[in-house]
């Protein structure tokens, strides 16, 4: 029982806050517990194949990211306290929906964790 309740207390935890514009969009996820090793977005349109790139992030200092694709990857990992936000460029149409999912990469196991999903509708803007 102590190796359970060890593992559930560095298990990661995340909140994220995303919104989007015809440019792509924009990850927030601020570390709750654990450490977190990697953002990965994902949009899911069935009238249309979208797909994310990566844009640059804003990290805290002494924080590097790299990867390819829709994924960033984070080192050193974040931890609890720590933010990151990550634009993800996409070519959106005004007026269409948009379904998103969030991962991040738990530092500790390796594993995505899917931490968001949601639909956005894109704008004027």
């Amino acid at each position: 029982f102590q190796g359970m309740g060890k593992s559930m207390s560095e298990a990661l935890r995340a909140n994220a806050i995303v919104t989007a514009d015809k440019g792509g969009f924009d990850v927030t996820v601020e570390v709750l517990n654990g450490k977190l090793e990697g953002i990965e977005l994902r949009i899911v349109n069935p009238a249309t194949q979208v797909s994310a790139q990566q844009g640059g992030c804003v990290t805290p200092s002494g924080v590097t990211v790299s990867g390819q694709g829709s994924r960033y990857s984070i080192s050193p990992a974040l931890v609890a306290g720590q933010s990151i936000t990550c634009r993800f460029t996409a070519s959106l149409s005004q007026g269409q929906q948009y379904t998103y999912v969030v991962y991040v990469i738990d530092g500790n196991t390796r594993k995505a964790v899917q931490i968001a999903k949601g639909v956005v509708t894109i704008g004027i803007s």
